[in-house]
């Protein structure tokens, strides 16, 4: 039930921004008469903002209920929800923006809700990891053609009204009611099962305070994952932020062709965080993040020659879904296997920081899109990054199933 409940609060907190801004991007642009550039940046500074404060919220998460914070998160992002019926120019908006999506996310986004499945199971966590969040994914099948319809129907803001009313009616109560925040609270044991696994860590002394984060600095495991991730991040962020003003400007498709193939990026999502949770349980990890690698690489190479071929698009969509919806149980799998659930969201969140930079990718796609008028360029930059990454996760060490922290 409890992954049900991530799924759909995923889903419904993903469809809000990460799904829905891509197809309000050139809305913005015109209601605020400034160009790709300035909107990247406020997207890509809420980013950056986000991701900065994942470590203290990492640290919030270990040490307090995730039902208070998610409550108080839905309701601090549905406040900036309704401000924006009262934004006017482009700097209030960046102010709102920046000051409420950025920590409202980071509260009720996939930071509290991978927390929950590493609380809860231990022998099927890639699978549970991969379900919960496939509600981002799922999202990104049905909300672009959502989202498009409601700002041609009501207009942005009114959108973002609509919004604020689904966080503060289902999320804060669903959240109070359904969120407990380990097995033990109920009387149960991780996976469901009637007694321990047998993979629950040893009982010992904690570490604490600022010890824990020089053993996660000091950690060349957790180096590894960093700077395997680093070149992949963000570039998701870019696409489906970019990819609507790409095929309705640069090619001959209208805003509900771009939705399509949006969704189509978020059904492959889907199916790679089934596949990608799957292999994690049962491959080994080296193989799966190459695995997903190839699938961005691919995507990218796709992309460049699709012209106006809408089927290359929707392929080279769902070759990216694929990579992106793999990477994030991925990437769960492999923190918690280095350091364990006790410490999984203090480590999570530090690894959040370190990809902070990534979100920059917004701007700088945005930037090289204004700079060249086209987005070509940025597709070509995409691809060295991508083979980058492969070289990188080909060399480094990655913790498979066995070298799991008990």
């Amino acid at each position: 039930m409890l992954t049900g409940y991530s799924f759909v609060i995923l889903f419904l907190a993903s469809s809000f921004f990460l799904h829905s801004r891509g197809i309000f991007f050139p809305y913005w642009m015109e209601d605020f008469n400034v160009a790709r550039t300035e909107i990247s940046l406020a997207i890509t500074l809420t980013l950056f903002t986000g991701a900065c404060l994942a470590p203290f919220m990492g640290w919030l998460i270990d040490r307090f209920p995730v039902r208070a914070i998610t409550s108080i998160g839905s309701v601090w992002l549905a406040t900036g929800y309704l401000l924006y019926q009262f934004v006017d120019g482009y700097y209030a908006f960046l102010a709102t923006l920046l000051c409420f999506q950025s920590v409202g996310w980071v509260c009720v986004g996939p930071l509290t809700h991978t927390k929950l499945m590493v609380n809860w199971f231990e022998r099927n966590r890639g699978m549970a990891l991969g379900v919960a969040i496939m509600g981002i994914s799922v999202a990104g099948v049905v909300m672009p053609t959502v989202a498009t319809f409601f700002v041609e129907s009501f207009g942005w803001q009114s959108t973002y009204s609509i919004y604020a009313g689904i966080l503060l009616v289902v999320f804060v109560p669903m959240g109070l009611v359904m969120v407990r925040q380990a097995p033990p609270d109920v009387g149960q044991f991780p996976d469901g099962d009637d007694a321990p696994s047998g993979l629950a860590p040893a009982p010992g002394k904690a570490t604490q305070g600022l010890a824990v984060y020089r053993q996660f600095l000091g950690s060349k495991p957790f180096w590894s994952v960093v700077i395997t991730f680093t070149l992949m991040n963000g570039v998701y962020s870019a696409m489906i932020t970019h990819l609507p003003s790409y095929l309705t400007t640069e090619r001959t498709f209208d805003m509900y062709d771009a939705s399509t193939a949006l969704g189509v990026a978020g059904f492959f999502a889907i199916t790679g965080k089934i596949v990608f949770g799957w292999m994690m349980d049962h491959m080994r990890a080296k193989t799966t993040v190459l695995f997903g690698v190839a699938s961005y690489f691919c995507s990218t190479l796709v992309f460049m020659l699709a012209s106006d071929s809408y089927v290359l698009v929707l392929v080279a969509a769902g070759l990216f879904g694929l990579g992106f919806g793999g990477m994030v149980p991925v990437r769960s799998v492999l923190l918690s296997r280095i350091f364990g659930a006790a410490k999984f969201s203090r480590v999570n969140g530090l690894f959040s920081f370190f990809l902070a930079p990534a979100t920059f990718w917004v701007l700088a796609t945005g930037w090289i899109a204004d700079t060249f008028d086209t987005y070509t360029v940025a597709f070509n930059v995409w691809a060295c990054c991508f083979a980058g990454a492969g070289i990188v996760s080909a060399l480094v060490k990655l913790p498979d199933r066995e070298d799991a922290v008990r």
